[in-house]
């Protein structure tokens, strides 16, 4: 009877003893592949069931895995902060410096699933913990973003604290403000590498900000420095790059409007990028920055997207409206002074004879406007040098039987019949244009709708993968506590045989 006394109430530091050497058995059976599964859902099972009194000895297990251990390991040992933080949430409060120590270490990681761990990790301290404040993970993530050389480490650190700010639910607004400067100079920084996911960053702080307390001094060099990268020879630098404009557009209101003319003119340029996927965040962006009430005018905006997607027609545009504002001022001059580029009266005796050649010259200059035209618009091109001729000739047929009225009026005539035929074809020109903006903004939205459905149908088939592994990981937990409880209640049995 003392004996079975004995074993059935052990000390507690037995109990804290069989914990740890548990956990790091599980720990190494995770290099193995095919103790891996098991292993892992053991640890989640430990994870789920541990008391407040045990947890800082399970997180010292964690933190002790070394870079050397296999990928598996540190992986694990990196989501299995998650499954504590989602479980136990303000429970951890306590101990939520030492998780956050045990996420920094691993931002080295040359594996990036490893860093991906620490991302989610950082989500899920964030939105369970709460009963501390956010500074205790913002603090050192910025620290080591803005002074760890390493590469691995810049990613990771950019990664976890954009994730974490656009996760957080209560934010220090002062603090991601005197952070915003000093991330933004690592933009001009050559000892930082990587720069996509700094740009990830500054948008995820400036989204957060939201326009409270808003200073224009630090959108004045941080919109020129964050353009700049809309050329850059990375494609993920140039998408990041947009995103970040894209979120300063929709969260300052009051002072996105002053940089909408210049703004609006940079996406314009770079509307047409080669990849996809920076395409289509392009527009989404161009987009937003349009719908600002800024002091840019529609105008101006219309026809630099015209020139853009035309430029040839730009060109004709430019052509055309330098030969009406020739006419005009050639109009407006006394009559005495107007010349057509004609031989003076008395090299001919025939009136005729000089409006012809007034006739011929003016068709060869306006000859490389009406080629440019006609290649844009060929059938009504021909139509309006149908009407040009037909009125040509009937001023020819008016002037033959009155040969008796004097040249300036002639002249006057042609002149205000061509100001008249310019005119018209600009009118022509610009009903063109509107026609085509007209079909590009249909074409774009219907593209933005197709685009808005697709990443619903994938939100709602990645909700359901996320749901059928939270389903496998419950159901193998159970199955193991299963088999283990059959385990001892064999062991048990066998040995009560034996004993008999």
């Amino acid at each position: 009877m003392p004996s079975v006394q004995i074993r059935s109430s052990p000390p507690p530091a037995v109990t804290v003893t069989d914990l740890k050497q548990r956990v790091i058995a599980c720990l190494n059976r995770l290099s193995d592949r095919d103790t891996l599964s098991l292993a892992a859902a053991e640890l989640d099972s430990i994870a789920l069931n541990l008391s407040p009194e045990t947890f800082p000895l399970f997180i010292n297990c964690l933190q002790s895995t070394d870079s050397s251990a296999k990928s598996p390991v540190r992986k694990h040992c990196v989501s299995l902060l998650s499954v504590l933080s989602r479980s136990h949430g303000d429970s951890l409060a306590p101990h939520l410096s030492k998780m956050v120590s045990t996420v920094l270490r691993r931002l080295r990681d040359p594996d990036s699933s490893v860093r991906a761990a620490c991302a989610t990790a950082s989500v899920d301290m964030t939105t369970s913990i709460t009963g501390t404040p956010f500074s205790i993970l913002l603090g050192p993530m910025i620290e080591t973003l803005i002074h760890d050389c390493d590469l691995n480490a810049q990613i990771g650190a950019a990664v976890c604290l954009a994730a974490a700010v656009d996760a957080a639910d209560e934010l220090d607004v002062e603090q991601l403000q005197k952070a915003l400067p000093k991330i933004g100079k690592l933009l001009k920084s050559e000892g930082f590498k990587a720069k996509p996911e700094l740009l990830g960053v500054i948008g995820s702080v400036i989204g957060a900000v939201g326009g409270r307390n808003s200073d224009k001094a630090v959108l004045d060099w941080l919109l020129p420095n964050v353009s700049e990268y809309l050329s850059s020879n990375d494609w993920r630098a140039r998408k990041a790059a947009a995103e970040a404009m894209a979120r300063v557009a929709m969260a300052e209101e009051e002072l996105a409007p002053l940089y909408k003319k210049a703004c609006v003119g940079t996406l314009e340029s770079r509307r047409f990028d080669k990849v996809k996927l920076v395409r289509e965040t392009m527009n989404r962006t161009l987009s937003l920055w349009k719908q600002l009430e800024g002091d840019s005018k529609e105008v101006s905006e219309s026809t630099s997207s015209s020139k853009s997607a035309h430029p040839g027609l730009s060109a004709t545009s430019g052509k055309i409206s330098n030969t009406s504002k020739g006419n005009d001022r050639n109009s407006n001059a006394p009559i005495s002074s107007k010349s057509f580029d004609v031989e003076p009266l008395d090299r001919s005796n025939n009136p005729k004879d000089v409006e012809q050649e007034a006739v011929e010259l003016k068709d060869k200059r306006n000859h490389s406007t009406l080629g440019a035209k006609r290649n844009l618009f060929p059938a009504k091109t021909s139509k309006v040098k149908e009407n040009r001729s037909n009125k040509l000739n009937k001023s020819q047929v008016v002037q033959s039987s009155d040969e008796e009225s004097p040249k300036t009026d002639s002249g006057s005539s042609n002149s205000s019949s061509q100001a008249k035929n310019n005119a018209e074809e600009l009118s022509l020109i610009r009903n063109q244009i509107t026609q085509i903006e007209k079909q590009q903004s249909s074409l774009l939205d219907l593209f933005q709708e197709f685009m808005e459905s697709s990443q619903n149908g994938m939100q709602s088939l990645e909700r359901r993968v996320r749901g059928l592994e939270t389903s496998f990981r419950v159901i193998s937990t159970d199955l193991l506590v299963s088999r283990t409880i059959t385990r001892n209640e064999n062991h048990k049995r066998n040995e009560r045989q034996h004993f008999t």
